[in-house]
């Protein structure tokens, strides 16, 4: 049968729209409402929807795997996972990372409501005992190297917490009065406090205060395996213009909006 160049033409169009499409393996620790465990919250996170709908554009999906937060940089380091949704550039500088950003941080001491010490320089660090978590950066140069400092102290004023449930891990920690302070996101903390309320078998409602802020616009991007700088080039040019444009035209609200974020 002869076949009409336009035919040829729909025919080419077809494959190249469904054929040739790819499904890449993205790794990291949950921290919701950015990043959530579906089999709890029902959803995936803001960052994970942003992610599979820009790879939806060119037909090409991303399978997601939930693991600690340090065994996700192991995995994209070493080549095994292409992508780590949401990271501060500093945590990994041999990572690739792209031009668009996701969302600024915004980290903040929390103390319990009794408690009565305040962050007013770094001097007041060694006062008491932070909880983090393990691997983590916090946009502030000084602080960053204190917690590199106390990891090698023997009688450290910094408990770092690592693998499953390690927000739930630090408000135990927090409220039996183990530790003194938590820092992290001011949303992290707040969407993790409400879940922590709900599946605390107790009438008491547990809070925190802030003790003030330690970062402000702390800028969180995708990180890429540098084991697959194609594949790395390749994602960024998807991801990248859809996330800015999200942002320049107003449309990330559609994102925020069922997380509860303005």
């Amino acid at each position: 049968m002869l076949r009409t160049p336009a035919l040829i033409t729909a025919i080419l169009l077809f494959f190249s729209e469904f054929t040739f499409s790819d499904e890449f393996e993205f790794v990291d620790s949950t921290f919701c409402p950015f990043i959530c465990d579906p089999a709890i919250e029902g959803k995936e996170g803001f960052v994970i929807d942003i992610l599979r709908d820009a790879l939806a554009t060119k037909n090409h999906t991303m399978n997601f795997t939930i693991v600690p937060y340090k065994r996700a940089l192991s995995l994209v380091r070493s080549g095994e996972a292409h992508a780590l949704p949401d990271i501060y550039k500093a945590d990994a500088p041999d990572l690739i990372t792209g031009n668009s950003i996701l969302r600024l941080g915004n980290n903040q001491f929390f103390v319990r409501h009794d408690s009565d010490w305040r962050y007013s320089s770094p001097a007041s660090w060694s006062d008491i005992v932070i909880g983090v978590i393990d691997g983590y950066t916090y946009a502030d140069k000084a602080f960053d190297d204190y917690l590199t400092q106390q990891k090698n102290t023997e009688n450290s004023k910094v408990m770092f917490i690592g693998g499953e449930h390690a927000y739930k891990r630090l408000l135990m920690l927090l409220f039996s009065k183990r530790i003194d302070a938590i820092l992290d996101d001011k949303a992290f903390i707040q969407y993790e406090l409400a879940r922590f309320n709900r599946e605390t078998p107790t009438d008491k409602v547990f809070s925190v205060i802030s003790a003030g802020t330690l970062s402000v616009g702390g800028q969180h991007v995708v990180a890429y395996s540098p084991k697959h700088p194609e594949i790395a080039q390749q994602l960024m040019d998807i991801i990248d213009p859809f996330v800015i444009n999200l942002y320049q035209t107003g449309e990330i609200k559609r994102y925020l909006a069922p997380y509860g974020i303005n």
